[in-house]
């Protein structure tokens, strides 16, 4: 009686420490037969004890109440396994299930079920987290190498101005002088500089001198240095040129078609020897330094004429880089917008937008004056407006109208030699060809001439443009 009461207390403890379990407990025999299930795993596995004892783990699973059982891999293996488990209620289980052995033999498996499918979904956000901060980063570093890439931001997309980027990069690696040719206004400085920050004399000087802005009689001794006495009103003490100054760096001569014959010669002896004298002085001084050159002129038609040097020319025409005009490059032109936009409002403390019509019409523009042009445009405009948006009202007329009439000039002689029909077909047809110029779509073309675009197909195949 006793020994009765004894076994039942301690299956009393036994019960009662199933049920105080956080894990949901399973108890079956070496057969696969439902024992006992706790409390917790009828909570987590929504079900009731009534509906799984007595009943075997294999019909179970076939039934759907899981997608495989850890009870039956037991029984196979003889041994603890654990497994991750789906339920039919779209929780995710972590389940264990223990061999219990008696005398070798397998009698029973007792399984202790957890549900994470909280953890699963923390985990899967922490990954997406860190899978956004991975993108973040990755721009950021794109944003961060571009930014150093273009060193203050070297905006361009066109095709013209990548070929000229791709130059810029192969002659940043050596020493070779460089002769950069293009109108006023490209960015011919801007890419001197750029070079000289790819290349491996970053850390050195970078000397920029305008040789047309200097007058003639003060030239040399600005390039070269001057040494005491060697003129009227000479500093005591001389004075060391900007060969000098650049030693070890870059110096950059813009406007080079504007030096003195003179004063090319004494350029080409230090191209050849890379040593330069300073005026009224007999010792000469071996100086590093990078050249580069540039012009918006016609070089080679000044040679002709004996007004540059023919021998300086070959000395400083070893890879000439060509800066194509901001009209030879419309795609750039939304970019620039863009970017000096942002620069005069942060400038003037402002947060204006264009309009679109006035970014259309903009993108029309030639801009005669280049990126000078447009940057002095946008920073008129962000300085002048007074709404929250740049609007057309606001671009100059003078602008506008060179927009709206034909980028060239109708001879008005013609007019008078033909009939009207003639003339008529004729200015259709020189409006037509100009307005292909500035527009690369037919709907683009309708858009500007103010028709439709199978109009615009008819007459380019009535004109065979």
């Amino acid at each position: 009686m006793k020994q009765s009461m004894h076994i039942e207390h301690h299956a009393e403890i036994l019960n009662a420490i199933i049920e105080s379990s956080f894990d949901g407990l399973w108890i079956c025999n070496a057969e696969g037969e439902v024992l006992k299930i706790n409390k917790a795993s009828e909570k987590i596995n929504s079900i009731s004890a009534e509906q799984v004892v007595g009943k075997n783990v294999k019909d179970l699973m076939e039934q759907g109440l899981f997608d495989r059982s850890v009870t039956l891999e037991v029984m196979k293996k003889k041994k603890r396994v654990s497994i991750l488990q789906n339920l039919n209620n779209g929780k995710k289980l972590l389940v264990t299930g223990n061999p219990i052995i008696v005398d070798s033999k397998l009698t029973y498996i007792v399984t202790n079920d957890r549900d994470i499918t909280e953890l699963i979904e923390l985990k899967e956000e922490l990954e997406e987290s860190r899978e956004i901060s991975r993108k973040y980063r990755q721009k950021l570093q794109e944003v961060l190498h571009k930014e150093n890439e273009d060193t203050e931001n070297f905006v361009f997309c066109s095709k013209e101005m990548k070929k000229v980027y791709e130059m810029i990069q192969k002659v940043s690696e050596v020493g070779v002088t460089v002769f950069l040719q293009g109108e006023s206004g490209v960015g011919k400085s801007r890419i001197a500089r750029l070079i000289h920050e790819y290349s491996e004399r970053r850390k050195g000087p970078f000397i920029h001198v305008n040789c047309g802005a200097i007058p003639e009689t003060l030239l040399e001794s600005e390039l070269f240095g001057y040494v005491k006495g060697a003129f009227t009103d000479a500093n005591e003490d001389g004075k060391p040129g900007m060969f000098e100054l650049a030693d070890g760096g870059t110096l950059f001569l813009d406007e080079i078609t504007e030096m003195p014959l003179d004063l090319q010669v004494k350029l080409l002896h230090f191209l050849d020897s890379e040593k330069i004298k300073r005026v009224g002085d007999t010792l000469t001084r071996k100086i590093d330094v990078r050249i580069i050159v540039a012009s918006n002129r016609n070089i080679q038609g000044l040679v002709e004429k004996k007004k540059f040097r023919e021998d300086l020319f070959f000395r400083v025409n070893i890879v000439p880089i060509e800066i194509p005009p901001l009209r030879n490059r419309k795609e750039d032109v939304p970019l620039l917008l863009s970017y000096f936009l942002g620069r005069y409002n942060a400038r003037y403390g402002k947060a204006l937008t264009l309009d679109t019509e006035v970014t259309d019409l903009l993108c029309q523009y030639s801009f005669p004056g280049n990126i000078r042009e447009l940057s002095n445009l946008i920073e008129r405009l962000v300085v002048m407006a007074h709404e929250s948006a740049i609007c057309r009202e606001d671009i100059p007329g003078q602008l506008v109208e060179s927009v709206v009439m034909s980028p060239q000039k109708i001879d008005k002689n013609f007019l008078f030699q033909f009939s009207l029909k003639e003339a008529m077909e004729k200015v259709e047809r020189q409006l037509i060809e100009n307005a292909r110029k500035i527009c690369k779509t037919q709907v683009e073309l309708a858009n500007l001439l103010g028709i439709s675009q199978p109009t615009v197909a008819r007459k380019i195949r009535k004109h065979n443009l």
